[in-house]
């Protein structure tokens, strides 16, 4: 198997956390090419120097790319930047949108303008974008493509979590509505698509939700034990079973 055939995963924020989970766990995989953004050279190097450690699986392959989602990025300038830094990859099979921004989780009330606009533009505009970047990719894998948008429950409506959620809550809300919107307008492509709650997870922003809730402890969920989680959902899911559905990584539908 060659690079040129490899199953093809695209992965936003990898340089951390769950993204740097995700990217470590897949390259381990044989016959892999993981696409890994990260904001900026430190970044970068940052995780280069993680994936040192790790026992790439044979004919897997890591390819990383900067894309800043402080400002969404329209999908014609991501696709460029893709497209300069991997040219002989002609397909994506696997899209998953990682990265996020947490603002503090005050309540609602008190909520700013600032903290919402932000939260919005890297929570729900950029994952947007960067599906329309990649679908014309999508659409020539030879498998049932997948969109994952990694949520929370903490954008749940139906159930919202007793928490304030601050801006992040919102934002996560709105993303999942698009979420279900793409799932609806894709059918005849077959294309798989779903948001993905990763549990109550021990990273930085999960240590940061902690410390707003007044949590004493760490979160309850290591970052191994949600990529583990995550990926079975991932490698499992179908149009039948979780497509157009809010999954938690242990495979529970929450409520929209």
């Amino acid at each position: 198997m060659t690079a040129n055939r490899n199953k093809v995963y695209v992965l936003t924020g990898a340089n951390r956390g769950l993204g740097l989970g995700l990217t470590e766990t897949l390259l381990v995989r044989p016959g892999t090419t993981v696409v890994a953004s990260v904001r900026n050279p430190e970044a970068a190097a940052s995780l280069k120097s993680e994936i040192e450690t790790v026992t790439v699986g044979e004919n897997s392959v890591l390819h990383i790319i900067e894309l800043d989602f402080d400002s969404a990025i329209p999908p014609k300038k991501i696709l460029r930047i893709f497209a300069a830094t991997v040219p002989a990859i002609s397909h994506v099979d696997v899209l998953i949108c990682n990265a996020g921004f947490a603002a503090p989780m005050t309540r609602a009330s008190l909520t700013s303008a600032e903290a919402l606009r932000t939260s919005f533009e890297v929570n729900t505009i950029a994952p947007l974008m960067v599906f329309q970047a990649f679908w014309p990719l999508m659409q020539r894998s030879t498998s049932s493509p997948k969109l994952v948008v990694i949520s929370s429950s903490v954008g749940s409506i139906a159930e919202q979590e007793p928490v304030p959620g601050g801006a992040y809550g919102p934002s996560k809300a709105a993303s999942n509505w698009i979420t279900k919107a793409l799932h609806s307008e894709n059918e005849a492509s077959g294309l798989v698509v779903f948001s993905l709650h990763p549990g109550w997870v021990q990273t930085r922003a999960g240590d940061l939700a902690a410390k707003e809730w007044g949590y004493s402890g760490s979160p309850p969920v290591t970052v191994d034990e949600s990529v583990k989680g995550m990926l079975e959902v991932i490698d499992g899911a179908t149009r039948e079973n979780f497509s157009g559905k809010f999954v938690t990584q242990t495979g529970e539908i929450l409520p929209w």
